[in-house]
């Protein structure tokens, strides 16, 4: 939902996959949707003690080699007739990191 929205769809074309109003698809995903544009400005917050940073966004966006070593694990145990060892991350274009 919210790629299709960076992307430019409406809450009308988003509604209809969903099977609700415009007015509900809206409703109900633009704390989500501001949530996240958020946790791109501030991606970690403090914990109720103060002395815990509290990740705001998926692992993926702070650990990518992560992700692809799950997603590509998942999808080798999953998948039949898969020779490939990183039947997902092959086929990504990786940044380099800034270190």
């Amino acid at each position: 939902m919210w790629f299709d929205r960076e992307r430019g769809s409406s809450w009308t074309e988003i509604a209809q996959y969903l099977g609700i109003s415009p007015a509900e698809a809206e409703k109900r995903f633009t704390a989500n949707l501001d949530g996240w544009n958020a946790a791109f400005e501030v991606p970690y917050q403090l914990d109720d003690t103060g002395r815990r940073r509290i990740p705001q966004l998926p692992t993926a966006a702070y650990d990518p080699a992560w992700a692809c070593d799950r997603l590509d694990t998942w999808a080798g145990n999953r998948l039949i007739l898969v020779n490939d060892e990183r039947p997902v991350s092959s086929g990504l274009v990786m940044a380099l990191s800034e270190e």
